[in-house]
């Protein structure tokens, strides 16, 4: 077994390899420091093989335990995770570069991310790692979000701490760095200890962040605990939103900018359009999900759960899967099940808030011999797949060789219906000849549409993908799973490997075998997700 790609996680001097726009100097906007902070805390997470070769410990309260009830949205770190997880991620790293390995194991992670910030920050500077900082900060940290009501939510950044008296002096050398820029004393640094942590967060904040965690804490809140308990082992990092109260930062400055320049990346026009519309913005602003980063021997994956999503669930009932029964050789497929009852709910949602729009959508469609949405419906099924097999690569020497489009398309559907419907879309084209240069295929109830005969062929006859050890550890949920996304990178990696001159860069995309993506949800908005990137054999 092989390790994940060595160049994730290291860069020059054994640091950790991240983009960051530094902050700027003698900056006014104190919570702008709690961000520097967690920055830095999201640093340690490259320290993760050096945490679990030092003793399997991975005990003591979460972060959760130091932060209010309140909390909203949560994102925690643990260089020093469960057991399982330590022994899992020693396993994985086995394989990497011995020069690598030296580093994880014997650099403190922390400190290389400390003297980073301090080349970016004359505050960090003004404080010594060794003295100020490393006899008192523990494993763990999270930062918090409070909502309060404004636009300008409570910050709190939990650290874990070892000594609380060296931890205060630490801190007040740090408090003493930073505020002597602050014009205001409110937006100035400020902690309050709570268990095993110092909570870091303004001096105006401070005194009302404390007496919220006095009040009950988010490791007690009943849905916290309830999404972490399903979400099971929290791995290295974890995280957990609850949506609803973080509404009342839509309106915010910060919200303003993100949509923004989400708009500005959305040529059509939609995002802007759609943004303020009030069932969407109701929908949207409901449910929890929690995530966590884990390891396995052979895989770093990402897995999650959902809660409440309002207008996502279906009613399930049988399918197909007929991305199990794809060929071996695959090299990439996309399903999704129940996708008939995906398109009537998304329907449903968009025309009540576009009718008159969608009524006109409707009569053309209806004039034109159409049924909306029954029709999508129909193409859809309620089973769908879309693969791409291994000839596909051969394109590049000829694109005008039709067997070589290896890519097809399936639905579980009424194929009678189906079939006529593709019919009657190519006719009105006025140029229904275009169609002889599909090749369709009806097998027991599925339609199966591509370019290539060969290949269409070869997809409707059953295979074997749900059995691939590359696609199982990918995708180890697959047979349960509503959604499925599989790209199997071996079989093309020699394509772009040679046009990489970065040496460090085409070594790690070398040991990349995989990668995968499945989520399910049920009707009432409950669900998982897992994503996963799978180290080469």
């Amino acid at each position: 077994m092989t390790a994940p790609p060595a160049g994730t996680f290291d860069a020059p001097d054994g640091g950790v390899s991240y983009t960051y726009e530094p902050p700027t100097q003698g900056s006014k906007n104190r919570p702008a420091l709690l961000v520097a902070l967690a920055v830095v805390a999201a640093l340690v997470i490259g320290g993760g093989a050096w945490a679990v070769t030092r003793s399997l410990g991975g005990g003591g309260d979460q972060p959760a335990s130091a932060l209010p009830a309140d909390t909203a949205a949560y994102v925690r770190l643990d260089i020093d995770p469960a057991v399982g997880q330590k022994i899992a991620a020693v396993r994985f790293f086995q394989g990497l570069d011995d020069d690598v390995l030296e580093t994880l194991r014997d650099d403190d992670i922390r400190a290389k991310a400390f003297e980073w910030m301090a080349s970016e920050d004359e505050a960090f500077a003004a404080v010594n790692y060794e003295e100020d900082i490393e006899p008192w900060l523990g494993d763990r940290l999270a930062l918090g979000i409070v909502p309060n009501g404004s636009d300008t939510p409570y910050f709190g950044i939990a650290l874990q701490v070892k000594d609380e008296d060296a931890a205060n002096e630490g801190l007040t050398k740090l408090q003493e760095a930073t505020n002597a820029t602050e014009s205001d004393p409110a937006e100035g640094l400020d902690w309050y200890f709570h268990g095993d942590y110092a909570v870091l967060t303004t001096t105006g904040t401070v005194g009302t962040m404390q007496d919220l965690t006095e009040a009950g804490t988010l490791a007690d809140k009943d849905t916290f605990r309830e999404d972490m308990g399903a979400l099971g082992d929290e791995g290295v990092l974890s995280a957990w939103v609850d949506i609803e109260p973080l509404a009342t930062l839509a309106d915010s400055p910060l919200a303003e900018q993100s949509l923004d320049n989400a708009a500005a990346l959305d040529p059509s026009g939609a995002l802007g359009s759609m943004a303020g519309t009030s069932q969407l913005a109701e929908r949207a602003a409901t449910g929890r999900f929690a995530a966590a980063v884990r390891f396995s021997e052979d895989s770093i994956e990402v897995g999650g759960v959902t809660r409440g999503m309002d207008g996502i669930g279906v009613e399930g009932g049988d399918s197909g899967r007929l991305v199990l029964d794809l060929p071996e050789d695959t090299v990439a497929a996309f399903s999704l099940e129940h996708g008939d009852q995906y398109v009537a709910h998304a329907y449903e949602l968009l025309k009540s808030e576009f009718p008159d729009d969608f009524a006109e959508v409707e009569a053309q469609a209806s004039e034109a011999g159409f049924t909306i949405p029954g029709d999508i419906q129909t193409l859809v099924g309620s089973s769908l797949v879309l693969s791409v097999g291994p000839g596909i690569l051969g394109l590049q020497d000829d694109l005008e060789d039709f067997n070589a489009w290896e890519i097809a398309y399936r639905t579980e559907t009424d194929t009678d219906a189906a079939e006529d419907l593709l019919t009657r879309l190519f006719e009105m084209t006025g140029e229904p000849e275009i169609q002889q240069f599909l090749t369709q295929r009806s097998d027991d109830g599925v339609l199966t549409l591509g370019v290539s005969q060969p290949y269409v062929n070869t997809v409707a006859e059953a295979g074997s993908l749900g059995d691939f050890e590359a696609f199982k550890s990918a995708v180890p949920n697959a047979a349960d799973a509503d959604s499925v996304f599989y790209v199997n990178v071996n079989t093309f990696e020699h394509l772009y490997l040679e046009e990489i001159d970065d040496s460090e860069a085409r070594e790690a995309l070398e040991l990349l075998g995989a990668v995968g993506y499945s989520a399910s949800s049920d009707a009432e908005g409950n669900g998982d997700f897992t994503f996963r990137l799978v180290a080469d054999d």
